[in-house]
Parts: structure tokens; C-alpha cells; sequence
């Protein structure tokens, strides 16, 4: 029952966001008036929060200019674009095209929000994938960014992160289940392999 990922927003007060293993994505205010646990802790039992996804809930990401808008998903890349007030969900799951080997999702596949745009929306399955449109378009913008992939019960050779420099807009970096860190300078039009993550770790 942990939670895999937890996110917030800029309402007033914010909004804390999260996505629990076997128990879906929630959100609840961060100002709790029927605070079961004293304190300032938040917990499921308080009665106000609210579900808006099912599966293993994982990443969660709320566009920030409306506050309603979120990003989010299950396990293996099933994610979507919803809206607290309602309305449809679009799926945000990218396609390999005719031809190509099938794209890996890792169990806890990333997605990132641009905090620079928000209507530049990444994710990330064995290769990079970005909209323009918060997810109404979805293209492939880099080749396979692991070592490949290795037969098993599940996808390996998968991309496991994916991060956005808060000062500089389009400064990307990547990083797979087989080591590899990948950067980009352009908002993921290219790649550069910067070496494998053991070396980096000091």
C-alpha cells in the first residue's frame, strides 16, 4: 500500500497528489480539518479525499495554471489526461509505428510535465515520446535510449526517469533500468549518452 510517486499543485491551499501501489491515484487538501492522524499528516482515512484513477496508481502531475487538469496513470505506461471537473479522459499511451519493434514500458513508467510550458508533456517507454498539445498529439523523439531489450516476466531495457532542469527550458535527462544516463539540450530532438549511471554515483 505505498505510495509510488506524490505531487503537488498551486491551488490555495495546494493540493497533495499520489499514486499508491494496488489503490489508484488520489488527491486531497493540504490542510486537513478532520486530521485522523494529528498533526500534519494526510492519510486516505480523512474522508476528503478523492480517486481519479484506478490500477497501481503511479506519476501524477497537475497543470498548474488551472489546478484541475492532471496527468496520470497505472502500471506499464497506461496513463492519461484528466480533468477533476469531469469530462472524457484521453489516453496519452504512445504507438511504435508500422514496423518497428514494440515499445517497453518500465512497471512505473516516468511522464514529466513541463513546469516551463505546460503544454509539453513527456513520456517515456525505451525512447522519449513528447505533445506539444498536453497529449492530444504524442510523437517519437529519440531512438531506443537503453542497452535493448531482455526477455523475462517484464520489460527490461526500459527507461525508469525522466527530468527537466527548473532554470533552463529544454535540458532533459533520462535515465534506463540497464545504466544508461542520457542528456538533451533541445527538448529531446537529440540525445547524447553521457555514460553509465555506476560511474556517475560518487
Amino acid at each position: 500500500g505505498q505510495f509510488y510517486s506524490v505531487s503537488v499543485d498551486d491551488a490555495k491551499p495546494y493540493n497533495v497528489y499520489g499514486g499508491l501501489q494496488d489503490n489508484g491515484v488520489w488527491y486531497m487538501p493540504s490542510q486537513n480539518p478532520r486530521n485522523s492522524f494529528g498533526g500534519s499528516g494526510l492519510g486516505l482515512a480523512d474522508g476528503i479525499e478523492k480517486n481519479i484513477g484506478g490500477g497501481d496508481g503511479m506519476q501524477v502531475f497537475a497543470d498548474t495554471r488551472d489546478n484541475s487538469t492532471f496527468y496520470a496513470g497505472s502500471q506499464f505506461g497506461a496513463y492519461f489526461r484528466g480533468n477533476k471537473n469531469g469530462g472524457q479522459r484521453k489516453s496519452l499511451r504512445p504507438r511504435h509505428e508500422l514496423g518497428e519493434t514494440p515499445l517497453r514500458f518500465n512497471w512505473e513508467t516516468p511522464i514529466l510535465l513541463s513546469k516551463h510550458n505546460q503544454d509539453i508533456f513527456f513520456i517515456a517507454s525505451n525512447r522519449v515520446h513528447r505533445s506539444f498539445n498536453q497529449g492530444d498529439s504524442i510523437a517519437n523523439v529519440s531512438t531506443d535510449l537503453t542497452k535493448g531489450g531482455i526477455s523475462g516476466d517484464v520489460p527490461y531495457g526500459t527507461l525508469t526517469c525522466i527530468a527537466e532542469s527548473h532554470l533552463r527550458f529544454g535540458l532533459l535527462y533520462v535515465g534506463s533500468d540497464d545504466g544508461l544516463i542520457h542528456i538533451s539540450k533541445d527538448a529531446g530532438n537529440t540525445w547524447q549518452n553521457i555514460g553509465k549511471m555506476e560511474l556517475l554515483i560518487i
